[in-house]
C-alpha cells in the first residue's frame, strides 16, 4: 500500500512540476514579417475599365474591372463593384464584341461576384493563365457584364471597345 501511495504521490509531484513549467513560461511572440523581397508582392502593371450601371431597377450598380500582368503568362482580374444588394451573388463574364453589339457569347466565365463585399468571392483576384491575354488586351474586342440571373446590372466596355480610365505599363 506504501508503494501505492509513493507511486501516485511521485506522479502527482511530476505533473504537478511539468504543469508549473508549462504555464510559467512566458512565450514570445513574433510580429509577422510583412516584407517583401525587392519587387514582390506588388503588381503594378494593369489596366482598369469603368462599369456602369445597367441595373432595370434603378439600384445604380457600378465599379471597375481591372487586368493586371501577373507574370508573362498569368494575367489577374479584379472587380470592384457598388450598390450591389447584400443578399445577391452576380454572375461575372467577358462577352464578344462591343456592349452595343449586344453579344450574348460568353467568351471569359469570371468568377461569381458577391453582393456584400462587390468583389469575387472566391478570392480578391480572378486568375486566367493564358501567356497572350493581356498583352493582345488593347486588341481585344470585348465588353463585361455583371448579371443577377438574366438582367445585366452593370456592364463596360475593355479592349478595343474602350479607353482604360487608368493604367501603368
Amino acid at each position: 500500500m506504501r508503494s501505492y501511495i509513493s507511486t501516485r504521490l511521485f506522479s502527482f509531484a511530476i505533473a504537478l512540476t511539468g504543469f508549473g513549467l508549462f504555464t510559467a513560461c512566458e512565450q514570445e511572440h513574433y510580429e509577422p514579417n510583412t516584407t517583401a523581397l525587392s519587387g514582390g508582392g506588388t503588381v503594378t502593371t494593369y489596366k482598369a475599365y469603368t462599369l456602369s450601371s445597367a441595373d432595370p431597377d434603378g439600384d445604380n450598380i457600378y465599379g471597375r474591372v481591372v487586368f493586371y500582368r501577373y507574370s508573362s503568362t498569368v494575367t489577374l482580374v479584379q472587380m470592384g463593384l457598388y450598390n450591389t444588394d447584400p443578399a445577391e451573388t452576380y454572375t461575372a463574364d467577358i462577352f464578344g464584341g462591343a456592349l452595343t453589339e449586344g453579344s450574348t457569347t460568353v467568351t471569359i466565365e469570371l468568377d461569381d461576384v458577391s453582393g456584400t463585399t462587390g468583389a469575387f468571392v472566391s478570392s480578391k483576384y480572378f486568375v486566367m493563365n493564358d501567356a497572350t491575354f493581356y498583352d493582345n488586351l488593347a486588341d481585344y474586342d470585348a465588353s463585361v457584364k455583371v448579371m443577377l440571373g438574366a438582367n445585366p446590372v452593370a456592364v463596360g466596355d475593355i479592349g478595343a471597345n474602350a479607353e482604360p480610365v487608368a493604367e501603368q505599363d
